[in-house]
């Protein structure tokens, strides 16, 4: 069956554009700079000879005025107005009922953080059927069934609320389709309207095609679009995971063209946030079926998809079945699900393998009702809280690759830091002004302000130390433990 097309039609838009390869536009720039080169000459040889004909041999050249220093061009991050934070449900949505599928699809620009250790960041996104996921940076997932009719509405911006102020588009990597005359760029406030079959199942990727594709989807606007296969046997639960990167410029700026040029995120997420589900686990039950939808988001890195503890009973992945998977690989836009059980009471961290990637953000937890308290080497620190102890100015506790304290901030003075390692591996507290300085590949310790002993999982220790204003990072002394994540920002006042 064709894709069946509601009139009016958009107007046709060369797609080659729209994902921004423009030869007519490279020669046109080229002979414009021929002929700026060539005025740049001229007014040069015209100077010269002014130059000439004016100078005085018996004054000495005047000194060239001296710069004046520009205003600092980064507001700081404090000041940066942002949504707050709001957990984003990671069950799958169901199909929406009716024999035609309607998804009205809307874009926002908005202002948030993609992680708690990053400074605000401006953020492209899709809303979907009225669903936004502020506070993230993820865009909401849209499901159907195989050979549902997919009826289609993109706005750029359908409200001032919605602070759009440039060109969007939208690509389906599910849909069959003429690019050329569906994917153009919209206007800010413009709509377009089409239908389409969903014939083949899988996990695709959406995503802005506006140019510099790029930057639009390294800015935010990427997205999952489920069709689910005919005869697809149920679970006990469906989950959705889009691994995704964030480029951070200026603090609430738009995000930062150079980095993504580099392949440099500075997070990479599940779901529009840093550790959002290590720090709030998602409950699974012990022998219950999952299936976990993933899509690698991208738009450079590639993703080693792996959940520690369980091995993939079955896995889909574009396409191709298999089975008994330690790890899926997906390129960017590239998704599938994957089936399995915890057959042990526990906590299991999901990330991507790629551990690089994993400490920028890519890690989250399935937690069972009756997992046992500091669940072994790979807790992650999911269930952790800060440690108490009498008579402390601080309070706080360690675990696998987390450092949590009861306070953001003390005032200077002898500081009193009650320490308690709740992990199973051992670890270490060490205060250092930030920045922290290594030593080669190891932390140096000679700039400690101060540092305890190394701990065993469940030991306790108090560290005093004389602190001045400033910044510093608690940070654990453990060989490897600082690169793969383990330490904390700290604030000394007056």
């Amino acid at each position: 069956m064709s894709p069946v097309t509601t009139p009016p039609e958009p107007p046709r838009i060369d797609y080659h554009a729209a994902e921004g390869f423009h030869e007519t536009e490279r020669r046109e720039w080229t002979l414009v700079a021929v002929g700026l080169t060539a005025l740049l000459a001229l007014i040069a040889i015209v100077f010269a000879i002014f130059a000439v004909v004016h100078e005085s041999p018996a004054q000495p050249a005047a000194a060239p005025a001296a710069a004046k220093p520009q205003a600092a061009a980064t507001p700081a991050a404090s000041n940066v107005a942002f949504e707050k934070f709001a957990k984003v449900d990671p069950t799958l949505p169901l199909v929406p009922a009716g024999a035609v599928k309607t998804f009205n699809v809307d874009v926002y620009q908005h202002v948030t953080k993609v992680s708690n250790d990053l400074a605000p960041t401006e953020v492209w996104s899709f809303a979907v059927n009225g669903r936004a996921h502020r506070g993230t940076g993820v865009s909401a997932p849209m499901v159907v069934n195989e050979g549902d009719t997919v009826d289609f509405t993109l706005v750029n911006g359908s409200t001032k609320a919605m602070k759009v102020n440039m060109p969007h588009s939208l690509d389906f990597h599910s849909a069959e389709v003429n690019p050329g005359t569906h994917y153009g760029d919209l206007a800010p406030g413009k709509s377009m309207h089409y239908r389409f079959v969903a014939k083949h199942p899988g996990v695709f990727m959406y995503h802005c095609a506006t140019q510099p594709v790029l930057m639009h989807t390294g800015a935010g606007m990427v997205g999952m679009f489920v069709v689910k296969p005919k005869g697809l046997a149920p679970v006990d639960k469906e989950l959705w995971m889009t691994q995704q990167e964030f480029y951070v410029g200026k603090p609430g700026g738009p995000a930062d063209m150079a980095k993504m040029q580099a392949k440099k995120p500075d997070a990479i997420t599940f779901n529009g946030f840093a550790n959002q589900y290590k720090d709030n686990p998602i409950s699974v039950r012990k022998g219950e079926k999952v299936r976990m939808y993933v899509l690698n988001a991208g738009p450079s890195i590639w993703s080693a998809f792996h959940v520690i503890g369980t091995v993939f009973d079955r896995t889909v992945i574009e396409g191709q079945t298999g089975h008994d998977a330690q790890t899926i690989n997906l390129a960017p836009s590239q998704g599938g699900w994957v089936e399995f059980t915890l057959d042990e009471e526990g906590t299991y961290p999901f990330v991507t393998h790629a551990f690089g990637d994993m400490v920028k953000g890519a890690l989250g937890v399935l937690k069972t009702p009756n997992a046992p308290k500091g669940a072994g080497g790979h807790d992650m620190g999911a269930a952790a809280k800060p440690a108490t102890a009498a008579k402390a100015d601080v309070n706080a506790t360690m675990g696998e690759m987390f450092i949590k304290t009861d306070k953001p901030s003390v005032k200077a003075g002898k500081v009193t830091f009650a320490v308690k390692n709740a992990g199973t591996t051992m670890h270490g507290l060490a205060i250092s002004p930030a920045p922290v300085k290594m030593a080669g590949a190891m932390l140096d310790e000679k700039a400690f302000v101060a540092s305890g002993t190394h701990l065993n999982g469940g030991q306790s220790e108090t560290i005093t130390a004389n602190l001045k204003p400033g910044t510093y990072e608690l940070v654990c002394h453990v060989a490897g433990h600082y690169q793969a994540g383990q330490k904390l920002a700290f604030t000394v006042t007056s």
